[in-house]
């Protein structure tokens, strides 16, 4: 099947890493990257129909997707960060727009940090510089009881929707044609997901070093100039309202869309995500 995108491999840090350049190299870059258990292909519906006015580049963050998977301890901001900026600098691009979900909206974060004027644009999909504990539990607890194969599609969807019951609404082909790329199918016909199971082992237990994060990411978004927009699931655990809220006061000119009825994260391609997205690129 021929799809509008083409697959690449680059070798970044020490890691092979795979991305989906979506062509039109002559426009501004759009950088996209993923959720914690998601892989590029997140962006498959914004990508196709943004295609047309930027060249848009879905990253597969180390250990998911078709990226290799590396030690443990590398599985942090920090690293994220520094791979984002060596794949930018690989592709010789100075500036990019960029959307993060969730746990990419935090490597964008932590990357700004320090270089603020990479960001031509940034949109953050249900994620801020501080977490709502409830949906870090909830995040926490799938990783550590979540099977580590499914015996069909119908299991892996079933599964997702006890992460994301609000999904429960579209038709379960639609799922299947959305999940597909998030599982690879193994010799005996199961299916396995496409992360390394030891993705959450870098993340910082210790109190002083989260704190350090949680106000390096503060840091990064204050620093930004350019045009921010911010999706929130107004059911969302992990952004909530309050944490919005602080955004919103540090940064008055920020966008911000509420899409009710959904949790983390929300689904950029359906409306009213979509509609905010056109509205802020135009």
């Amino acid at each position: 099947m021929t799809t509008p995108y083409t697959d690449h491999f680059i070798e970044l840090n020490d890691c092979r890493m795979h991305y989906q350049d979506w062509g039109n190299s002559g426009a501004p870059a759009l950088l996209l990257v993923h959720g914690l258990t998601q892989t590029g292909h997140a962006f498959d519906g914004i990508a196709a129909r943004l295609r047309e006015r930027f060249h848009c580049l879905a990253l597969d963050v180390r250990g998911r997707g078709e990226s290799a998977w590396t030690p443990p301890e590398t599985y942090e901001l920090g690293q994220y960060a520094e791979d984002v900026t060596a794949f930018l600098d690989a592709l010789n691009i100075q500036q990019t727009h960029y959307i993060g979900i969730s746990m990419g909206g935090m490597i964008g974060m932590w990357l700004a940090a320090e270089a603020p004027e990479k960001f031509l644009s940034f949109a953050l999909n249900d994620i801020g510089p501080e977490l709502g504990g409830g949906g870090l539990k909830r995040i926490s607890e799938y990783l550590a009881t979540a099977p580590p194969t499914f015996n069909s599609m119908d299991h892996f969807i079933d599964s997702m929707l006890t992460r994301f019951p609000w999904l429960a609404e579209k038709p379960r082909e639609v799922l299947a044609q959305a999940f597909e790329w998030s599982v690879r199918r193994n010799e005996d016909g199961s299916l396995s997901v496409k992360y390394d199971p030891n993705i959450s082992a870098g993340r910082p237990t210790d109190p002083e070093r989260a704190k350090e994060s949680v106000g390096r990411m503060w840091s990064g978004l204050r620093a930004l100039t350019c045009p921010i927009l911010l999706f929130r699931g107004l059911d969302s655990q992990l952004l909530t309202e309050e944490i919005a809220a602080k955004m919103q006061a540090a940064l008055p000119g920020m966008k911000f869309c509420g899409v009710p009825g959904v949790g983390h994260p929300v689904t950029l391609s359906d409306p009213p995500a979509w509609d905010a997205l056109e509205g802020f690129y135009r």
